[in-house]
């Protein structure tokens, strides 16, 4: 972990600060978190020209303990004049990101200051475009991607990967739970085909058929009015709305689960060129 508070510049390397960090740091290795915590916050209260340095350990052990968005207040509090400003900017959007908040993440991007060129510059652009495709913003991201260059190692991959995600996410819209539901109506299981679920549309056309199938054979046998008839036929009948429900609900269920598979590749090939450029 890059150390602030190490800089000549900024005045920190007073003994009695140091060996606090010093303590903390130990017992972060050892995973004693809380402990940490409580520590910064003391230090905190006790000694606020340092607020930079604290605020960064402080979203570390938030980070490490998945607290991604009391990490990401803290990160986000790094000033301008903190030599670790842009990795605290850039992960504590991240971490927004990473917490499904992407409008504040896009926000908090726009108002990172880089100088054009930098590597800076192309990590917040990639993350830009990488919290762009998670909101689904498919031309902004478009614009950034424009913008993606592959002159900086610790990134080249990603931004091809992630012109991959764009082309995935462009390739498959999300589809219509009514429609899914709706092929069902007419032929049962066939919304859960379209879903993309086959097996499950393939056994609940044989339920339904097979009720259906029954039902006939009882009311040829038995009249309508034959109280057996009454019972299957309410049975194929809730059967056959259930398939309708079970439709819809699949493709629902298709369209969360490939939201939340290729989420997980976007946030993944965002936090990689961070953990790269700024371990």
């Amino acid at each position: 972990m890059a150390l602030p508070w190490q800089s000549s510049s900024t005045g920190l390397h007073e003994g009695g600060f140091r060996r606090e960090v010093d303590f903390i740091l130990y017992l972060m290795s050892r995973g004693d978190l809380e402990e940490s915590l409580f520590l910064i916050e003391r230090l905190k209260a006790s000694d606020p020209v340092r607020a930079d340095s604290l605020n960064y350990l402080e979203g570390w052990v938030l980070y490490r303990q998945q607290r991604l968005m009391a990490s990401a207040m803290r990160l986000l509090n790094v000033s301008e004049s903190s030599p670790v400003y842009h990795k605290s900017r850039l992960f504590g959007a991240y971490n927004l990101a990473h917490s499904g908040n992407t409008v504040r993440a896009a926000s908090e991007l726009t108002s990172v200051r880089v100088n054009k060129g930098s590597m800076p510059a192309a990590m917040k652009n990639l993350q830009m475009g990488g919290v762009a495709l998670l909101r689904r913003d498919l031309d902004t991201y478009l614009l950034h991607q424009e913008e993606f260059s592959g002159g900086f190692h610790v990134m080249a991959l990603e931004e091809r990967r992630m012109h991959q995600h764009y082309e995935t996410i462009r390739d498959n819209p999300p589809r219509s739970p009514f429609i899914g539901g709706l092929l069902s109506a007419a032929v049962p299981g066939l919304g859960r085909v379209y879903a993309g679920k086959a097996p499950e549309g393939i056994v609940s056309f044989l339920y339904v058929a097979a009720l259906g199938a029954l039902s006939y054979d009882i009311y040829r046998g038995k009249g309508p009015g034959h109280p057996l008839f009454i019972v299957s036929a309410s049975a194929t009948g809730i059967f056959y709305l259930g398939n309708i429900a079970g439709g819809a609900a699949a493709v629902r269920r298709m369209n969360n689960e490939f939201r939340y598979e290729i989420d997980q590749r976007i946030l993944f090939d965002m936090h990689i060129p961070l953990r790269n450029a700024f371990n």
